[in-house]
């Protein structure tokens, strides 16, 4: 509506395996987007995601309408960020929080934060596994620091605890209350999160354990490629999933709206297959406390260099800075109304999409007069009518309504005159203004 030029567009990527998100991806191609706007994409794997759509879109147009060129946003990866100071802060109640809990010295606390789903984050059973068998050897507590969305996931979750892992010390805290995601924190000596999950494109939670200076196993899975360093801030646990083509089936059955978005991703994440044994052998190189600390330290200096929120918006920064140079290096061969001339091409002025539907249309050289015999309570009684609709009419009041009839006055002048002497309801407000009187039959409007 405002041209190309106006300013840059600039967007964050979340999920993307919801309907919604992949068509508003697929759409990009065809939407008047240019080189100077940008879809943030928040890690590598999600924006690999995000091309696959584009690639596959644009094949797409060119087979159907022999289309050859796709003006798109940039897609920079940028993470998202943490507080690292207020990360800093949770871990220095270390000493209430394992006495909260009532941790040993000896009793190794591994850490899970978030919500408890099994189908749409991460399914518990690897995790559960692996302590089990780490818990044979060393002393295990496991911190679950989440919520479910209804209590037959929360018993879920129970049930897969005492099969899986009965050797481990569960302790269970809400998530959503600000004192227990602290005292869960400072506690914690391992945080682990093993998702496996589509609907994940970045994954916050190892970036605040780095921060509190927590070393992490994670799955080397999405946006955690990109934040956790292999052997240097944790361990990257290894994925295995099924080859293209696999998917097909539960694609099509969700399409068709005959599976859920929650069976979607619940079926896909059930062949996400999650190293079990690499995830023993992370856990057991981190009952080393030297080891512990070391990778702690390191990853509480990388989130503070990478992910800290101040250099996070900093980036952010210099990509508009980037952006707002590329739009205005290229005034002199893009026209500053590029896109402007007809506005939105869906949402057209009403009265050129339905120009068919009256019998004439209004023109400047009408002629405008009040009606002979209307009183002004007449006017005033009108116009506070609820059928008048000024409600619906966000440039007019009653008020400014009445006085704009009292400048028609009674002598008759041709409508672009009118509009121009007149100052009280700028621009096109003005027609409309006219055509309402007319229909409350105070004005007259006739053609030359």
């Amino acid at each position: 509506m405002h041209g190309a030029r106006a300013w840059s567009l600039c967007g964050v990527n979340h999920t993307l395996s919801s309907n919604r998100a992949m068509d508003a991806v697929a759409a990009l191609p065809t939407l008047p987007f240019q080189d100077w706007d940008a879809l943030i994409c928040t890690s590598r794997a999600s924006r690999a995601a995000v091309q696959v759509l584009l690639d596959r879109q644009m094949e797409f147009l060119k087979e159907r309408t022999g289309a050859k060129r796709f003006p798109l946003p940039q897609l920079p990866v940028i993470p998202l960020g943490v507080d690292c100071d207020a990360q800093a802060l949770r871990m220095s109640r270390r000493e209430q929080a394992r006495a909260r809990f009532d941790l040993e010295a000896d009793e190794l606390a591994v850490l899970f934060v978030g919500r408890l789903s099994f189908h749409a984050k991460a399914n518990p059973v690897p995790m559960y596994l692996a302590l089990e068998r780490l818990a044979q050897r060393h002393r295990v507590a496991l911190i679950e620091c989440g919520w479910a969305s209804n209590p037959s996931i929360d018993r879920a979750f129970a049930d897969a605890r005492a099969e899986l892992c009965p050797s481990v010390r569960s302790i269970r805290t809400d998530g959503r209350q600000e004192q227990d995601r602290t005292f869960s924190w400072a506690a914690a000596d391992i945080f682990c999160s093993l998702t496996d999950n589509i609907q994940e494109t970045f994954g916050l939670t190892p970036i605040e354990a780095m921060a509190a200076a927590l070393p992490v196993v994670v799955t080397d899975w999405d946006g955690y490629k990109d934040t956790v360093r292999h052997g240097i801030d944790g361990f990257s646990v290894p994925t295995l999933t099924a080859p293209p083509g696999a998917g097909l089936e539960p694609a099509l059955r969700h399409a068709l709206e005959i599976d859920s978005y929650d069976a979607y991703i619940g079926h896909i994440s059930t062949t996400a297959v999650v190293d079990i044994d690499a995830t023993v052998r992370a856990f057991e190189h981190l009952t080393d406390p030297d080891r512990r600390h070391q990778m702690g330290r390191a990853g509480a200096r990388r989130a503070r260099e990478v992910y800290d929120w101040q250099v996070v918006v900093r980036a952010y920064e210099e990509l508009w800075r980037e952006l707002a140079k590329l739009r205005l290096d290229k005034r002199d061969t893009i026209p500053a109304t590029l896109g402007r001339q007809r506005g939105w091409v869906a949402r057209p002025d009403p009265y050129e999409l339905f120009a068919s539907f009256p019998s004439r249309t209004l023109s400047g050289a009408w002629r405008v007069r009040q009606k002979p015999g209307i009183g002004l309570r007449d006017v005033g009684a009108r116009l506070r009518l609820k059928t008048a609709i000024l409600a619906v009419f966000p440039e007019v009041d009653e008020s400014t309504l009445f006085r704009f009839w009292q400048e028609i006055g009674s002598n008759g002048d041709d409508v672009s005159t009118f509009l121009r002497r007149q100052t009280l309801i700028p621009g096109t407000a003005g027609i409309r203004a006219l055509l309402l009187l007319a229909k409350l039959d105070l004005i007259s409007l006739s053609e030359p």
